[in-house]
């Protein structure tokens, strides 16, 4: 429909305005109290909103004022609808709770719907004003100024490719510079540093667990909207087409010119995404066969709506591979695997207090991160969440020591108000081969692998099983053709109930026959510990921690090279 009314409008040929209106007169006639009815299935409802209002509009003219006024009455039906539904309560409602995920993609198409019947409709022009103060008020509500995306990648993905339209029209039709918004200035940079060329997946957030598709093509938009070069050449990088899929599309953004690439080069590869609470900390943006990458999550928005992991939480990926892992999966939303396993904390790189883990699917500010240090050769970030245990912790500071290019070093702090036992959880896509009597993990990945040493006080338990409790809905993911892959969990939990805990985990990721099995010297004395690690680079890097030190919490050494990193604040 949308490709007749355009040719129509381009050439003027009746034949294709024929074809235009009958389109467009048989769309208007679906009962809107069938299947496609927005208490019934948003989802269906949505399109008829916006798709119905631009073949009204392009092919204004074919129409008789009989046809016009049945299309309008049918717009006008289908826009109230979304305006008294939950998404969006009459606007004042969702302007006062503004973190409806479904209710963020309606109010750009009720604007589509108003734009086309403006002045025809009485009710058009408070359906548009409500779409531009929710713009300038409260979008993209799940997004920071530094271009993060709460949600994770696979949301933000879904969210933009549809307000595409609206950033496009909003600036024909009223004169609105959407990229005047510091997020939309930082749009693609989430995406540069959570997912460089070749990372096998996307990072945090619901459905994550997959690498940029072609249903990426919408960002060529905003790139050449931005003329940003850095973006245009990871989509190149990524070999994510211009074509949309949508003739219409193609042909408007066409008429932009495209964007000569540039390599990150001269880009630090490393970002921290404040108001999501996000960090992406790389040893390289240029390829993810050369790349090791620690993405780190401690969020201010909360752990919920789509973006649902907990504070503190971790992924490493290395040379192409997703070493230690999340679980983004999902059968259904809020089925008992999503709500039972993936919600919980033992389902994540993270730490639980007694067995206990964060409070799930919650909206409190449970998680930020401290501090931020980004030197040559060497990346700190620090977060705490301790909020978010709900009192079954007095701290829980998780620092990431990243010496590049290959040895990590995760330091925690936790203090309970009475003694408790911790367990560290660690999980991965395939088996590891636990060493309990040395504190030690091998994970083997065939090219890519990482050896994990625990240093306690005490030594750790470690336990190690794999499969989801409760397990995923297998007889609907078959139904849709889908599955869910095994994960395998460890455990580390000390022996004995302590007030307090001083813990480090070392990762060293590898290449294929190059694990770095020499011991972590450990020394503990007084003030803290010093440790000795050898990379795979063979190169010796020495740690010194203080926890009880505020000016001198951690000293690095390699070779001539020194970092000293205050505590946080």
């Amino acid at each position: 429909m949308a490709y007749f009314t355009l040719v129509w409008l381009l050439t003027g040929e009746r034949k294709y305005g024929e074809r235009a209106r009958r389109f467009t007169l048989a769309l208007a006639a679906w009962d809107p109290d069938g299947p496609t009815n927005f208490r019934l299935n948003c989802e269906a409802a949505k399109p008829m909103l916006h798709r119905l209002a631009r073949a009204y509009d392009w092919a204004w003219e074919v129409f008789t004022e009989e046809e016009r006024a049945r299309i309008r009455a049918v717009l006008l039906r289908r826009a109230l609808d979304a305006w008294n539904s939950g998404e969006v309560r009459q606007g004042a409602g969702h302007l006062n709770q503004p973190y409806s995920s479904h209710g963020n993609r309606t109010w750009h198409k009720l604007a589509e719907n108003a734009l086309a019947t403006l002045g025809e409709t009485s009710e058009s022009e408070k359906l548009l004003d409500y779409a531009v103060t929710k713009f300038f008020a409260a979008y993209p509500v799940w997004s920071d100024d530094d271009g993060g995306w709460h949600e994770g990648l696979s949301y933000f993905a879904g969210y933009m490719s549809k307000a595409a339209w609206w950033m496009d029209f909003a600036n024909s039709a009223l004169g609105i510079d959407g990229f005047r918004k510091p997020f939309f200035a930082h749009f693609g940079d989430y995406a540069l540093y959570a997912a460089p060329p070749g990372t096998p997946d996307l990072g945090f957030g619901d459905l994550s667990h997959r690498p940029p598709s072609a249903g990426w093509a919408f960002m060529h938009y905003y790139v050449r909207r931005t003329r940003n070069p850095h973006w245009a050449w990871w989509l190149e990088a990524w070999k994510i087409p211009a074509e949309v899929g949508e003739p219409v599309l193609e042909f408007l953004w066409g008429a932009t010119p495209p964007v000569e690439s540039k390599a990150p080069t001269a880009l630090p590869a490393s970002k921290v995404f404040h108001g999501t609470g996000i960090a992406a900390l790389n040893s390289t943006l240029l390829s993810a066969a050369d790349n090791v990458q620690i993405r780190f999550k401690s969020s201010p928005m909360g752990r919920w709506s789509h973006g649902l992991e907990p504070h503190n939480t971790f992924t490493l990926n290395a040379y192409g591979l997703p070493l230690l892992v999340n679980c983004v999966y999902r059968d259904l939303y809020g089925s008992p695997f999503h709500k039972g396993w993936v919600w919980g904390t033992r389902a994540h790189n993270a730490v639980l207090v007694d067995g206990h883990g964060q409070k799930p699917r919650s909206a409190d500010l449970g998680g930020r991160i401290l501090k931020s240090v980004f030197e040559d050769g060497m990346d700190y970030v620090a977060g705490d969440a301790t909020d978010s245990y709900e009192g079954r912790l007095k701290r829980a500071r998780r620092h990431i020591f990243f010496v590049k290019p290959d040895v990590i070093v995760i330091a925690d702090e936790l203090a309970a108000p009475q003694p408790s036992a911790f367990q560290w959880m660690l999980h991965a896509q395939a088996a590891f081969e636990v060493k309990e009597d040395q504190q030690r993990l091998l994970l083997d990945r065939g090219a890519a692998g990482v050896v994990v040493d625990y240093v306690a006080q005490r030594p750790l338990k470690l336990r190690q099983w794999t499969g989801y409790d409760p397990p995923p809905d297998a007889k609907y993911l078959a139904s849709v053709g889908n599955s869910i892959p095994p994960q395998w969990h460890v455990e580390a939990a000390s022996a004995e109930p302590a007030p307090r805990a001083f813990t480090l985990t070392v990762l060293r990721p590898h290449r294929r026959g190059a694990a770095p099995l020499s011991p972590v010297r450990v020394e503990w004395v007084s003030t803290g510990l010093s440790i000795r690690v050898t990379g795979a680079g063979q190169e010796e890097v020495a740690f010194t921690f203080q926890p009880d030190r505020t000016r001198e919490f951690a000293v690095i050494s390699r070779a001539s090279r020194q970092w000293r990193i205050p505590a946080p604040e």
